[in-house]
């Protein structure tokens, strides 16, 4: 029960930090800074969904797809260990002091901007291809109904942190200094490259076992 666990908690810290709450809140503040709050209620819950929706078709299909595009799980996990380290360095290097010039300020009607709900908000702010394959590799490893429950149970955590994230772009921005912001998205941008190297060195070990397997076999 412990390990069980312990399994959800790794793997819900590894998609917080994809996720990045302290990055998200300040480009969201870009688009959802003064919209209505019952727009932001729909908004922030209209993401969490779509989040929720596509990781658990990515999670429960991960095997599938891997067999399908005859992709082996060490090989994804190694692309997505690259994935996540270009996600992560920025992070690290300049916390959240990154131009997001190209998102569109929140001029527009109520209707226009519950369309930026998949695009941008959704992807790429929210979840973008390292997300994805991180979770392909992490369902692709687990060969077992327990380890792809165990997953789902962590994107469902998702859900409520992803919409309440978004709940507080106005309120919690304000309030944080800029300081402060940027130091939590340098500990989130740390802990996506720790994970980055520890999913690289699993990857790559996995593909140098299984090759030295097929030559002496």
């Amino acid at each position: 029960m412990n390990e069980w666990l312990d399994n959800i908690l790794l793997n819900y810290v590894t998609f917080v930090s994809l996720f990045s709450p302290p990055a998200t809140i300040t480009a969201a503040t870009i688009i959802l800074g003064r919209i209505d709050r019952n727009i932001l209620w729909q908004i922030a819950w209209k993401i969490a969904a779509g989040y929720t929706l596509v990781m658990l078709v990515v999670i429960w299909l991960g095997n599938w797809l891997l067999t399908a595009l005859g992709l082996s799980a060490d090989a994804l996990t190694v692309t997505g260990s690259i994935a996540l380290l270009a996600q992560g360095w920025p992070m690290l290097i300049r916390g959240v002091k990154e131009e997001h010039s190209d998102i569109p300020v929140s001029v527009a009607p109520p209707k226009d901007i519950m369309r930026l709900a998949m695009v941008p908000l959704l992807f790429p702010l929210s979840m973008g291809g390292g997300t994805i394959a991180v979770g392909i590799s992490l369902a692709g490893h687990s060969d077992s109904l327990s380890g792809l429950i165990q997953l789902s149970v962590v994107i469902l955590l998702m859900l409520p942190t992803i919409a309440l994230t978004f709940l507080a772009t106005g309120p919690l921005h304000g309030r944080l200094s800029p300081g402060v912001m940027d130091t939590l998205a340098r500990i989130s941008g740390i802990i996506l490259v720790t994970l980055a190297i520890q999913l690289l060195v699993s990857g790559m070990v996995g593909l140098i076992t299984t090759n030295l397997k097929h030559l002496t076999g």
